[in-house]
């Protein structure tokens, strides 16, 4: 009988050793959750560098347009309206860019830095999906356009406008339905997730605040 107790004692012991040696402390838990905000930020710059490069390139791309097409002064008009849209774009996200490139996460002020990605990550999408609403009829109306000038070398200044009226609108309002459903898949698939990832991240922090 005695054996048996000493062997209970035993195993109480080495229970209680294991399940220390396995505890995860509160600084464990914030490191973990700051390398969760870490990779979610690298992750959004890595997409903002793309959203940089693709209105650069949309941006020298109707520039060089612009300059090669004085014998068509709407398609000139044209090529200069979408580089106007494109440049608050591009510096937009460039601050977006400069603001994750000079921010410092640490455990230390973990909770205020994932509040202010929350917010300036809510704006950002926000900001993008109801100027690029706006934006995609007019985009697509424009790029018929484009097409007809590229396609079959057309000169826009001298098309027959009141036989165009009745496709730009079909474009227009296709442009519109087309692009919100786009918009709502893009915007999930580039900032949606990581999104989701850092409030889930605050939660979780909040959670272990309120433990302690």
């Amino acid at each position: 009988m005695m054996k048996l107790d000493s062997l209970k004692d035993a195993w109480k012991v080495y229970a209680a050793q294991t399940a220390a040696a396995h505890q995860v402390t509160e600084d464990q838990i914030s490191g973990l959750m700051k390398v969760r905000t870490e990779n979610a930020v690298t992750k959004l710059k890595t997409n903002i560098y793309f959203e940089l490069g693709v209105q650069l390139f949309t941006v020298l791309l109707f520039g060089v347009g612009a300059f090669f097409t004085e014998n068509d002064p709407v398609f000139t008009g044209i090529c200069a309206l979408v580089v106007v849209l494109c440049l608050p774009f591009l510096a937009y996200f460039w601050m977006r860019l400069m603001y994750l490139k000079a921010l410092n996460v640490s455990t230390a002020n973990l909770r205020a830095t994932l509040r202010n990605l929350i917010e300036m990550l809510s704006g950002l999408t926000r900001l993008y999906f109801w100027t690029n609403m706006l934006l995609a009829p007019i985009g697509l109306v424009a790029g018929q356009l484009v097409y007809l000038k590229l396609a079959n070398g057309i000169n826009i200044s001298h098309l027959p406008w009141e036989q165009m009226y009745l496709r730009l609108t079909i474009g227009f309002l296709i442009g519109a339905v087309v692009g919100y459903f786009f918009l709502k898949w893009y915007i999930r698939k580039m900032f949606g997730n990581h999104l989701q990832s850092l409030r889930s991240a605050y939660c979780e922090l909040e959670s272990l605040e309120a433990a302690a």
